[in-house]
């Protein structure tokens, strides 16, 4: 017995191709079925201060500039000066 083009097909099978799923789309009913649900949302007096709380922390500098010069001139003139002990007690309190 002999068989012919047994070479699979070039691209996607027919019956694994995946089609897309529709999502209902919101505004006004398509028939005029008059007013159906609609869906509404209210904010808190909390929920509004936080979005303002994050909006000013994304607005804040990620760098502060003024004490990076402040250690840079201590550290240039040499008054820049490490607690050992204070530096292994940080250490130690993370990792515990």
């Amino acid at each position: 017995m002999k068989i012919n083009n047994n070479k699979p097909p070039d691209g996607p099978e027919p019956h694994n191709i995946k089609k897309p799923i529709e999502t209902p789309r919101a505004g006004p009913p398509a028939s005029g079925s008059g007013t159906g649900p609609s869906d509404s949302i209210r904010i808190s007096k909390q929920g509004k201060e936080a979005a303002q709380l994050i909006d000013a922390i994304g607005k804040l500098p990620d760098v502060r500039t003024d004490k990076v010069s402040e250690v840079k001139q201590a550290m240039e003139s040499g008054n820049y000066k490490v607690d050992a002990s204070k530096v292994a007690q940080k250490m130690i309190s993370e990792i515990v």
